[in-house]
């Protein structure tokens, strides 16, 4: 593999961190990590509800056979005088998993076009700290991941309704699911994985290349003794 395709490798993991961080972002950003429908338990076929939300909005449509009504979701206000309807720490592990994610994902963009122009034997500048950089987005996407999925089965599954709602027979009970804006943080994962493997093909190589030389050198002395 010739030096020049190897830049070339390397400079393709900076638009791939770019991605990464763009769906971070998105994953932060959007409104629609929880998609979920609801009914009302004494009429359920005169009753309907859509609800869907982020990590700090949403919006909520319920409707009971007079026309659909529209709320909006503050995720904050109601956690803070509705605590069971999030896990506070599940919540807040997610954005921080996030939050670093992209803070990550950042660095190895940067990296990616400081080791393409130049070669630094830096350990957090070279190829080895671009491969920390982009496995450390690995880890805190998969955290952040994990962290959601937990608190859609430990709190989500069940309800996505205020206690108003509640104590107005509403429920969601069975009828949430995971929407785009989780998927955003997915995508990101695996964009920090696929720069990963980019490195280490990169890297192997570079390895192969100068392991040659030095047998040549060994076998060229032992020729010149002889």
């Amino acid at each position: 593999m010739s030096s020049l395709l190897k830049r070339g490798l390397i400079f393709c993991t900076f638009f791939v961190a770019c991605a990464a961080a763009a769906l971070l972002l998105a994953g932060l950003g959007t409104k629609y990590w929880i998609q979920a429908s609801a009914k009302r338990i004494k009429n359920p076929l005169e009753s309907d509800g859509k609800i869907h939300f982020g990590l700090f909005e949403g919006r909520k449509e319920l409707n009971v056979a007079y026309g659909w009504r529209t709320y909006d979701i503050d995720v904050i206000a109601t956690m803070k005088y509705e605590p069971e309807f999030l896990n506070y720490w599940f919540w807040i592990g997610t954005i921080g998993a996030l939050c670093l994610g992209l803070l990550f994902s950042l660095l190895s963009a940067v990296f990616a076009v400081i080791n393409t122009a130049t070669t630094t034997h830096r350990y957090l500048a070279g190829l080895s700290g671009l491969i920390l950089w982009n496995f450390l987005t690995f880890f805190t996407s998969l955290c952040g991941i994990g962290l959601w999925i937990a608190q859609y089965y430990t709190t989500i599954q069940y309800n996505v309704l205020t206690r108003e709602d509640r104590n107005n027979e509403w429920t969601s009970e069975g009828m949430a699911e995971l929407s785009f804006s989780f998927w955003f943080v997915v995508g990101a994962a695996c964009a920090a994985f696929v720069n990963i493997i980019i490195i280490v093909i990169s890297t192997s190589e570079k390895e192969t290349e100068t392991i040659i030389p030095v047998l040549e050198e060994k076998t060229n002395g032992a020729i010149m003794l002889y």
